[in-house]
């Protein structure tokens, strides 16, 4: 994962890759409505977010429309799911915390 990539970014990564997957959205863009919703963050920081992700080349943001995961930032948002997953698997085998 890039060394700039704030915890709230990965966030937001993983929500975009969330949506667009559960959505069958065909051109992978995600509403900044349907981001803010499910972040439960204002409409306005998830289109500072987006353009941000956009300038570090994780995201392709369309103004008016919302934003869709570049190449490097389904990278980035499998990465953190794999490790989400993966301390998941953890606390519920080796913990024994019910999931």
């Amino acid at each position: 994962m890039p060394d700039n990539t704030s915890p709230a970014a990965e966030d937001y990564l993983k929500a975009l890759w969330h949506l667009a997957a559960g959505r069958g959205v065909s051109d992978g863009v995600v509403s900044t409505t349907a981001l803010a919703e499910r972040l439960d963050v204002s409409a306005a920081s998830a289109t500072n977010m987006l353009k941000r992700l956009d300038g570090m080349g994780l995201v392709g943001y369309v103004p008016y429309r919302g934003g869709s995961l570049t190449d490097a930032g389904r990278k980035v948002a499998l990465e953190v799911i794999r490790h989400h997953r993966l301390l998941e698997t953890y606390l519920s085998e080796a913990l024994g915390v019910p999931w």
